[in-house]
This record gives structure tokens, C-alpha cells and sequence, in this order.
């Protein structure tokens, strides 16, 4: 089984940080499917991701010690055991839809995903979830209310969930539904970059770690995406090549006619 090198970023210089590093370089579950880089220095994000971008690690493992830099163009997914949630802050499109989609396909390995949409207060376009669902072919359903998506237990029935709406409210959708530890997933950029969960918008960036699975949570989270992404990649790639040449396809690039006439009535050969 490959082995992938997995860049972590500073997890903090107290006591209880560095025990829970010790914990994965410890575990041999963990290092039967990776080797941990740490970067413990003030600037380590930026270094790691150099080094993501030149291929000297596979992937980029964000530790809240620090503000986070999160890549450009990215869109945040947040992992969890039940399914995954897109956070928005204005009401999604179809192209929203239809980017989650190809996400959940060829990071999460998931085919034909189903897809809710949550937002409270005025929807614009009620009827985007039937729209999306007749011409794009996504199943795709809602808008739900908070209340009503708890109530009736849906994150058990979706992969991918839209939420538009504030992070308490977020943050409430995703303390009832898992008691374990969610990962933050940066996604549609060429890299592998997870983080660890924090609700950034409550002001709790700072926090230190102090549970082991708020690490291995996004550790194993990028090393199923780097996984999945191969697999997708490697089923779409064309494994037959052309096995003989059309001699007419020369004939019209040239813009030569296809029944050259013999004036010497001479047969050719």
C-alpha cells in the first residue's frame, strides 16, 4: 500500500498540542497509510505550501494555531460521518449545485450524489431544487428549514448539503447530527488541503487542539481524497489507443479530394 507524505501545519507549542502529535506518530494504523511532515515554525503555512506545490508533499493538513490561509478559489466542504456540507452566504445557484456535485463524485467517491438545501428566511427561487433536478439530472431537494432537516433526521438521507444561513446556525446542524469531530476540505483546487474544524466566524480560531480525532480526522480525510481522486482520474482515462489510420482523415486535412481521377487511365500500384 503507497504510503503518502502528509504535511501538518504548526498544532501549537503547549503541552497538550504536542501530546496529540506524539499520538500520531505513535499510532500504526496512522503510519501504515502515511508519514507525517510537521511544520513548527511561525511561517509554517507558507512553506507547506510550497512544498504542496512542488510535489515534495501530497497533501496539506491546516491546524488552527494560527490564522489559516485558505487557497484562492477554493470551496469549503466540511467532512462529517453523516455527509458533507457546502457553506454558503448568499442562495445557491445551479452552478453551485452542479460544483458540489462533481465534488462529491470525484473527492468522496460518490456517484450520483443526493443533495439538500437548507436556508432560513426569504428563498428568492423556491423552486431551485426541481429546476436543478430536471435539467441537470442532480437529485437535489428542498429548501428545508433548520427545524425541519433535525426534525426529520435528513442528514442520514443525503451526501452533500447547501447551507445558507449563519455559522450558529451551522454549528447547531452539525453538533446534532455527530458527536465526532468534523474536517474542513478545501475543494476544486489541483491540491489536497484539509483543516482542522473550527467554526471561524464564532471567534474560536485560537483554541488549542484537545482531542486526538480533531487531527486524524482531516489526516484521513485527505488521504480518501487523494485516493478517490486517482481512482476517478484513472477510470476517465482512455485506454485504447487508435489501432489503425484512416487514410481519409489525412486527405481532408490536406483539403485533397477523396477520389483522386487517373487521367492516364493507368492503374495505380
Amino acid at each position: 500500500m503507497e504510503k503518502f507524505k502528509i504535511a501538518i501545519t504548526q498544532i501549537g507549542n503547549d503541552a497538550t498540542s504536542e501530546e496529540l502529535f506524539r499520538q500520531i506518530c505513535e499510532d500504526p494504523a496512522m503510519l501504515e497509510l502515511c508519514t507525517p511532515v510537521v511544520y513548527d515554525s511561525t511561517k509554517s503555512e507558507d512553506v507547506a505550501f510550497r512544498d504542496l506545490s512542488e510535489g515534495k508533499v501530497d497533501a496539506l493538513v491546516l491546524t488552527p494555531a494560527f490564522a489559516p490561509l485558505r487557497p484562492v478559489e477554493s470551496v469549503e466542504i466540511i467532512v462529517t460521518d453523516k455527509t458533507n456540507f457546502m457553506p454558503l452566504a448568499t442562495e445557491p445557484t445551479a452552478e453551485d449545485i452542479v460544483k458540489l456535485r462533481d465534488i462529491l463524485e470525484r473527492d468522496f467517491d460518490l456517484r450520483s450524489p443526493r443533495i439538500a438545501i437548507i436556508q432560513e428566511g426569504t428563498v428568492q427561487n423556491p423552486n431551485l431544487a426541481t429546476q436543478v433536478t430536471e435539467e441537470q439530472g442532480i437529485n437535489t431537494y428542498g429548501p428545508y428549514t433548520a427545524e425541519r432537516f433535525l426534525a426529520e433526521d435528513a442528514a442520514n438521507h443525503f451526501d452533500g448539503i447547501v447551507i445558507v444561513g449563519n455559522a450558529a446556525m451551522e454549528e447547531r446542524i452539525i453538533q446534532t447530527i455527530t458527536q465526532e469531530a468534523p474536517a474542513c476540505f478545501y475543494a476544486g483546487i489541483g491540491s489536497v488541503v484539509t483543516m482542522v474544524y473550527r467554526p471561524e466566524r464564532t471567534g474560536k480560531t485560537e483554541e488549542e487542539l484537545t482531542d486526538i480525532s480533531q487531527l486524524t480526522r482531516p489526516i484521513y480525510t485527505a488521504i480518501d481524497i487523494i485516493r478517490n481522486r486517482r481512482f476517478y482520474d484513472e477510470a476517465r482515462k482512455n485506454p485504447l489507443p487508435k489501432l489503425f489510420r484512416d487514410k481519409r482523415e489525412d486527405r481532408k486535412k490536406d483539403d485533397a479530394p477523396l477520389n483522386k481521377p487517373n487521367s492516364q487511365n493507368e492503374e495505380q500500384f
